[in-house]
């Protein structure tokens, strides 16, 4: 038999081991360090060059986030996030070297409010007369909704798209936990807080029926006028052919939907020779042109542009983006969650640290919070909100909504001086929830028996393995209850409102930003680009200029992380951050990486949704969780 000794705790054995273990991650630590510095110094340093009667690519992630992640510590580009995109059309709008964008659609995760962001954006650059044309071998209503923008969109035969009718459908677990005997007590403040029904009821609440398909009504109505206006179609039409619900490219060109038949390659010839058409028209030249110049979305946002370029303004009048995005928990940003949750998750102590190198850069005039969040935990929030409400006594800071700014995430960006919501953003929330299981039946059917002993009365309040009785619900709404108060009478200080007309548009309810400003929960309605507007009009900056925008949080800085976790420097975590890089540095040839990857976009976000909420529980037993989504 082999015996393992245990020496006990801090005897010499230990430090035997744990200087072994240091030398080897010094070791590994500069093997690391030398293999990405030779990578450094092997990468060039040239500038993007655009040629003449060029064609922006425009290609997006998997998923278009706020800001961009790097999945590789070996990768030294930089990953583009939302406002990149944005920046990008815009430039390609005045840069007279491109005379179109091509979209070869893919299976991309962008939400609604972005997508009418960059639909915009993209209007602009037609309006200006250059061309826009679109290919689509597979998709999904936002896919096509985000196409119908161009002047010709194609489709391979045998392509097809998932173009139907939005709807919502939901979960329901009380039959399946009664039969376990497992009965769910939920407290809710109010009747639309309804994350919790999906364990205490069998269908939709009337309320939270009532909220949801104002949503999905609204929305759905909204994408089928976009699609009406980009492709000229009557309404009518446009709400039938989805009513029917259109899939094979057959059907889609019989209703007007696509422009015809191609392989890419073929539509990069059609395009091709638009270019040619256009440079006749502009040289009177009969050349034809070799190949067709197409520039990546990731290359033309680092390329120069004089026209564009020339209106930026000096760096002293800066604007920070503060980008908030995911679920909200206290804490600081870092691994733990193999679904990208430790990258696209609200941690108050990274958050807060982040907001206080917006609030003391010197160069940065204004600050927008850009935030992108279900909500999440009540102290995290609360941490944020009180931080901002010191930073806007010396230094404006705006809020722009997103896709989503419920619960928490509206909780957060009512502390700012002004509120901006996109009208399709999904708004409010504003209500706690707080779910206890009872196992009590489920010991008995298994022929468990318990027995307590007390020091006081209150000493088995928590004790889910009782049956909940009259005085402990009751303690429990009484404990939950001062939290919601003082989350509406906080939505009524920051709105100029009494706590009575707070809470007639608080109990829970999601808003969309229209209605929402229509209550007077937001000041303002637009996207990204309104709040910058407001922001450069506060701090004296001409209306035709672009402003220097300092993003956080900024990239991660390998070096700096390596060395940190060499010297032994734990402020940032430097050596969960270290294991966190080595990981991601060889994570596409784990197994585990390659499961995760394989799983659909839309269950790789519940799962890193689930892990964050697991993360917040560790510390918070009362969640406040917006359930329902829509996504279009």
């Amino acid at each position: 038999m082999n015996t393992i000794i245990v020496p006990p705790l801090g005897s010499s054995g230990t430090s035997k081991k744990r200087t072994l273990w240091m030398i080897l991650g010094i070791i590994l630590g500069l093997g690391v360090l030398s293999i990405f510095t030779i990578g450094v110094f092997i990468g060039s340093d040239e500038a993007v060059e655009v040629n003449e009667y060029s064609v922006l690519k425009l290609t997006f992630p998997g998923q278009l986030n706020e800001y961009g992640v790097n999945d590789n510590i070996f990768d030294d580009s930089t990953p583009l996030g939302f406002y990149d995109v944005l920046t990008a059309i815009r430039k390609a709008e005045v840069d007279p070297r491109i005379k179109g964008i091509y979209i070869p659609i893919g299976a991309s995760q962008i939400g609604f409010v972005k997508l009418e962001e960059i639909l915009e954006a993209l209007n602009s650059f037609k309006q200006k007369g250059k061309f826009i044309y679109g290919y689509m071998e597979t998709g999904s209503r936002g896919d096509y909704m985000l196409l119908s923008i161009a002047d010709s969109i194609f489709m391979p035969k045998e392509g097809m798209a998932e173009i139907a009718a939005p709807g919502i459908s939901g979960l329901f677990f009380k039959n399946l936990f009664s039969k376990l005997g497992v009965n769910y007590h939920v407290q809710q403040f109010e009747e639309y807080k309804s994350a919790g029904e999906q364990f205490s009821q069998e269908r939709f609440t009337a309320p939270a029926k009532e909220a949801l398909n104002v949503i999905i009504q609204s929305r759905a109505q909204r994408m089928y006028e976009v699609i009406s206006r980009n492709r000229k179609l009557p309404l009518l039409n446009v709400q039938k052919a989805f009513d029917k619900g259109v899939y094979t490219a057959d059907s889609m060109k019989s209703n007007d939907l696509i422009d015809g038949f191609a392989q890419e390659w073929e539509v990069r010839d059609i395009i091709k020779k638009r270019v040619e058409s256009i440079r006749k028209k502009e040289i009177a030249s009969s050349d034809t042109l070799k190949n067709l110049s197409l520039i990546s979305l990731q290359d033309y946002a680092s390329a120069e542009c004089k026209e564009f370029d020339q209106k930026y303004e000096n760096e002293a009048s800066s604007i920070a983006i503060v980008s908030a995005v995911g679920p909200i928990r206290s804490g600081t940003s870092g691994g733990g969650n193999p679904f990208g949750g430790g990258e696209m998750e609200i941690a108050s102590g990274s958050l807060v640290k982040d907001l206080k190198k917006a609030f003391e850069n010197d160069d940065v005039k204004a600050i927008i919070l850009r935030i992108d969040s279900p909500g999440g935990s009540v102290i995290a929030s609360d941490e944020v909100w009180t931080l901002i409400q010191s930073i806007k006594k010396k230094k404006p800071i705006y809020a722009s909504m997103s896709d989503v700014a419920a619960s928490g995430g509206y909780y957060i960006p009512m502390a700012c001086d002004t509120i901006i919501a996109h009208p399709q953003t999904i708004t409010g929330s504003i209500g706690v929830i707080g779910m206890i299981p009872v196992i009590d039946e489920a010991m008995a059917k298994i022929g468990i028996t318990m027995d307590t002993i007390s020091t006081g009365a209150s000493s088995q309040d928590l004790n889910f393995m009782l049956p909940m009785t009259e005085e402990r619900k009751k303690k429990l709404y009484d404990q939950m209850y001062p939290i919601y108060q003082r989350f509406v009478s906080k939505v009524a200080q920051s709105r100029d409102m009494q706590f009575e007309q707070a809470r007639s548009y608080a109990k829970g309810r999601v808003w969309l930003g229209s209605d929402a400003r229509h209550h007077g929960l937001i000041d303002s309605l637009g996207g990204l680009e309104t709040a910058i507007a407001i922001a450069k009009k506060r701090i004296g900056m001409s209306k035709d200029s672009h402003p220097r925008i300092i993003h956080y949080p900024k990239k991660k800085d390998v070096i700096s992380a390596l060395l940190s976790s060499l010297t032994g420097e734990k402020e940032d975590e430097s050596t969960a951050e270290f294991t966190q890089y080595v990981e991601m540095a060889f994570a596409k040839k784990t197994p585990i990486n390659s499961l995760i990857s394989s799983l659909p976009t839309e269950l790789q976000q519940a799962l890193g949704y689930a892990i964050s909420i697991f993360h917040m529980s560790q510390k918070e037993k009362v969640l406040a969780i917006l359930p329902f989504m829509p996504i279009i």
